[in-house]
């Protein structure tokens, strides 16, 4: 557990520091990011083979099979099974193409892990520092919180995760309305996880919706004003629950549209999940908490859109009727789980409250200790607890 900690504390600190430091020494805040980024990906690629589920169930072989292959076209145009009876072409381009690369200078697991782990720490620190140019956060909070939820997932959905986020670093395209990059970063990140996809378009569609004609009065009722901005949250927050609920309906519109062949991923009734409520709730409470606060940030309408959206989506990952809708749905709430990292430290940095602001904080990192403590190291999930070095850095 102690070089978990060890790697928090010390990219943690780096990140604080470079946020501390004049904007004049840029050569230095480059090589302090740079080392914020090296000491978790080094982490990631000096771990054992033994950590991380889907390490085992396509990492690895995908690593030994490139390894046999030196003639790049058959290799991407494989329509065999790899060892371990997984169909090589249904993993990404982009990621097989990766380890391909990798696989040409390292014949162990080592620079894919740490490649890949270097990509996802970039985007999300690349992410804050642009984010932070546009909406004021705490950098450092915001990874605090990466470091939490994510760090550990990405030793295991790796795939998935170089997905996610390459689309919230993405983000940073859509709030400066730079549309056709945000959508070649979609495509880029469907090269990884191809469920990038629906995530993308989701998130695109909803922030288009809620700004596409903001600050308008559309409803007045006796002494309340209903803003725009809110009326569309509502509606958004209406459809979800309408998704949720009342599945087969979702089903019956969209059965001859482009998205049918994915219908069986809705299931046909929700049990739901009151621990993944619980998860998801304190975030929730920051953002109503510091709503009034945020009154000059127009992305708190966002925040509160994706808060709400991920806790209804969340509930696909518990019981459901349909055990691929179960794992579709849990997959796709993680692309909006992952939206935190911007909005919490963006809400209370809005908090003139000193004292209030210092507090939340407080709460915030107890909880989030707690949960990487039951999470990983409990429970276990992802397999990536206790670490072990990999055996050939060890010799």
């Amino acid at each position: 557990m102690g070089i978990y900690f060890f790697t928090a504390a010390i990219s943690s600190w780096l990140i604080w520091l470079e946020e501390r430091i004049d904007s004049k020494n840029k050569n230095l805040k480059r090589f302090i990011i740079f080392l914020a980024i090296l000491v978790p990906s080094l982490v990631a690629g000096m771990r054992s083979n033994q950590m991380g589920t889907d390490v085992r169930t396509y990492v690895e072989p995908l690593q030994y099979f490139a390894n046999s292959n030196d003639n790049f076209n058959s290799y991407i145009n494989y329509n065999g099974t790899l060892y371990n009876g997984q169909l090589f072409s249904r993993f990404e381009k982009g990621y097989v193409t990766l380890i391909y690369l990798c696989s040409r200078l390292d014949k162990g697991l080592f620079l894919t892990f740490f490649i890949s782990e270097f990509i996802i720490v970039s985007m999300t620190i690349f992410g804050l520092i642009k984010f932070n140019k546009k909406v004021h956060l705490s950098v450092c909070l915001g990874f605090f919180i990466f470091l939490a939820f994510f760090y550990n997932l990405s030793f295991n959905l790796v795939r998935q995760c170089m997905a996610m986020f390459i689309l919230l670093y993405a983000f940073n395209f859509l709030i400066r309305k730079e549309w056709i990059k945000y959508l070649i970063a979609v495509v880029i990140a469907m090269l990884f996880h191809i469920s990038a996809i629906f995530a993308g378009l989701l998130i695109l569609l909803i922030y288009y919706f809620l700004y596409s004609s903001e600050g308008k009065t559309k409803l007045k009722i006796g002494d309340l004003t209903i803003q725009n901005e809110e009326l569309k949250i509502f509606c958004i927050v209406l459809v979800g629950v309408i998704v949720l609920f009342l599945p087969s309906l979702i089903k019956s519109i969209f059965s001859s549209s482009i998205f049918s062949a994915y219908l069986n991923y809705i299931p046909d009734s929700i049990n739901l999940s009151m621990l993944q409520i619980t998860i998801k709730l304190p975030f929730l409470l920051i953002i109503l908490l510091e709503w009034n606060n945020m009154k000059d940030n127009p992305l708190r309408y966002f925040y509160l859109s994706i808060a709400i959206i991920d806790i209804l989506l969340s509930q696909f990952s518990g019981q459901s009727s349909s055990a691929s809708a179960s794992h579709y749905g849990a997959r796709i709430s993680w692309y909006t789980f992952v939206f935190y990292i911007y909005s919490i430290p963006s809400a209370l940095m809005a908090d003139k409250n000193k004292n209030k602001r210092i507090l939340l904080t407080i709460f915030l990192v107890l909880f989030l200790i707690a949960y990487w403590y039951i999470f990983t190291v409990v429970l276990n999930y992802n397999e990536t607890f206790p670490y072990i070095f990999a055996r050939n850095l060890l010799n």
